[in-house]
């Protein structure tokens, strides 16, 4: 059951890698085409900067997930080093809570406040692209679902590993 999981995450890890680094070169790409055109052109294109703009929304959306993974966001660690040397158990049972908060913070959100909203925004049209802003807001359903399936992995990830210690 570990290994699945550990293949799943991978897997789900390199899928979000892949398209981060596509919104990731698109951005760059849409940035380059405006500071060119802006310094030896004659007028710059003005879909670029909404272009830019969505590209790095979209990538922000794709790598929250992996930082959770690779637990990269900022965390308070003054609390561990002050319970490590005398409860070894109460870290990971700190890690686990503050999992489980965090997952039902980003399910609540995704259920409650982004999914209404990104899906009431279908009508609006974007100034210089004339892109449907629906999917410019369905970047935060897509963000906290990625981040809730994280979350979850992270979670049965941390069960099995105390299963895992409690069988040997």
């Amino acid at each position: 059951m570990k290994k699945g999981l550990e293949k799943f995450v991978d897997l789900f890890n390199h899928i979000l890698c892949f398209f981060g680094v596509i919104f990731y070169l698109t951005f760059v790409v849409c940035v380059l085409v405006q500071v060119i055109s802006r310094n030896f052109l004659p007028s710059a294109p003005s879909w670029t900067e909404e272009a830019a703009r969505y590209s790095f929304i979209y990538m922000v959306a794709f790598g929250c997930a992996v930082a959770v993974h690779r637990n990269e966001f900022v965390n308070v660690e003054f609390l561990h080093d002050a319970l490590e040397p005398k409860f070894p158990m109460a870290n990971r049972v700190i890690d686990l809570a503050i999992k489980v908060l965090l997952l039902l913070f980003t399910v609540y959100i995704l259920a409650f406040s982004v999914r209404p909203f990104a899906f009431i925004k279908f009508q609006m049209l974007s100034t210089a692209m004339s892109l449907p802003m629906q999917y410019v807001y369905f970047s935060m359903v897509l963000m906290f679902a990625f981040m809730a399936v994280a979350y979850l992995c992270e979670i049965l990830a941390i069960v099995l590993a105390w299963n895992g210690k409690e069988a040997h």
